[in-house]
Parts: C-alpha cells; structure tokens; sequence
C-alpha cells in the first residue's frame, strides 16, 4: 500500500478539474459556511496542513491571513505557487507531513486541516497532537475526515458484504483510481465518538463536530439551481446528531486552552 503524496503526485494536474462538479462546489460552499460561523478575526497566523493545489491556502490569504502551506506532493506544491503568484501574496510553502511540523510551539491562531488530512496521516494520534503544539493558546484546528458509516453503506449498497466487514473492523479503507494513477494508500475512518476522542486525547477543548453532506444523494441540476439555499439547510442540520454520522465527511473544530 503506498502513501498519499505518491497518488496526489500522479493526479495533481487533474486535481482541481475533479472539484468542479455541483456536489463539491456545496461540499465547498458549506465548508465555507461552517468556518465562517466562528467569526474570525483577519490577519491571522494561519497553517493550512495537505494544502492539496490551495484551494484553501487562496481562501484564507483573500481574507488577509497570512498563510503557511504544508503538503507532502511536490507536484501539488507546484500548483500551490502557481496559485500563490496568481494572487500576488507571500505564502511560505513547506514540504512535509502533519505528523512533524517544522515549526516551534505556539506558531498559529489557526490551523486548517481540510481534505481529511488526520485520515490520511500515517498517524492520525500524532497528527492531532503537533496541530495542538503549533497553536497558539486559544487558537482553532478546523477541518474534515473520512466518515466510517458513510463507507459502510457504500459498501453494503452494492452488496459487497466482504468489504463491509473488513472496514467495520478495520475502521480503514483503500482510496485510488487504477484509471489515473497505479498508487493506493489507505484512508482512516472515524466514527462522531472517534473523532471527538482524538481532540480530547491531544488536549483540545470546545470540540465541535458536524456532517458535510447530511441530506441527498442531491440531483445535479438541483445543487445547479439552488445551490445557496441547499447550503443554508446543510447548514442549519450539520451538526444535529442523528445526522453526523450519515454524512460523507466529518468536519470538526477544537480549541487550544487558553490556560492548561
């Protein structure tokens, strides 16, 4: 099994021809949403951990932040530049891995780990505990992971009993797609429970966990259409509890005390 960075190195050219389908355009749009909730302040320290081509690394340098990019595929960096030198910004791009950040303790006000970075991470444990090091006290780690349940039903959808019951055990999944790229690399999953025990572990306080995308399988020309107004219900329902667990993604946000 190989590593995220091969994969994403073998795709980074069709990267972000893949996010321009209606469902991540909402996916996106919502995520958006939910950070927005937290009212940030701008001209913020921000780390932005598997940067992927920047997407996110362009969303929080136009709010005025100032950004410090790490990802492990040096052909995803060089779209990050490219982005970068686009919106005419200073971004320090960093190669490496959110298990060993180069950077000294109390470095950021925020640190975004979109793209379910912990569930790509060799070890999400170490993951979550050098995003806390890095944090300023009172700073946030926003982001995303892989949802258990919503592999589960994809699985046992099509009827492939046997792979349900490897990721139920497992709680891991083979991510790839053999038509671009001959890598493979495995994705961790979490439950709502796992994920809110992982924050706790690292020290984290103020956990919050919502579902991104609760409702659906939405119709293309429906997302097309109303497109704000789906976002706005996602929004309103992210985060009730019955909900969560269905969705494809966990998003969560946690904390760094003030005082420990």
């Amino acid at each position: 099994m190989g590593r995220s960075w091969d994969y994403y190195n073998d795709i980074a050219h069709l990267y972000d021809s893949q996010y321009e389908e209606p469902y991540w355009k909402l996916y996106h749009l919502l995520t958006e949403r939910l950070i927005e909730r937290h009212q940030l302040k701008t001209g913020m320290d921000v780390l932005d951990l598997g940067s992927g081509t920047g997407l996110w690394m362009a969303y929080f340098v136009e709010r005025g932040d100032r950004v410090t990019c790490l990802e492990p595929s040096e052909n995803m960096i060089e779209r990050i530049q490219i982005k970068a030198q686009a919106l005419e910004k200073e971004v320090q791009i960093i190669s490496g891995i959110c298990e060993q950040l180069p950077m000294a303790v109390n470095t950021f006000d925020l640190v975004n780990a979109q793209g379910d970075v912990f569930s790509y991470a060799l070890n999400p444990d170490e993951g979550f505990s050098e995003a806390y090091r890095v944090l300023k006290p009172g700073g946030l780690l926003i982001g995303s992971v892989d949802s258990l349940y919503a592999f589960l039903n994809d699985s046992i959808s099509v009827g492939d009993f046997s792979a349900f019951k490897k990721i139920l055990k497992n709680k891991k999944s083979q991510i790839g797609n053999n038509e671009i790229s001959q890598c493979a690399f495995e994705t961790v999953l979490f439950t709502p429970a796992d994920l809110e025990n992982y924050l706790q572990k690292a020290g984290f306080e103020e956990i919050e966990i919502a579902g991104k995308i609760v409702f659906g399988p939405y119709e293309e020309e429906v997302i097309i259409e109303e497109m704000e107004q789906i976002a706005e219900f996602e929004e309103n329902h992210a985060f009730t509890k019955e909900l969560i667990g269905k969705a494809e993604h966990l998003h969560f946000s946690a904390r760094k005390p003030l005082y420990k």
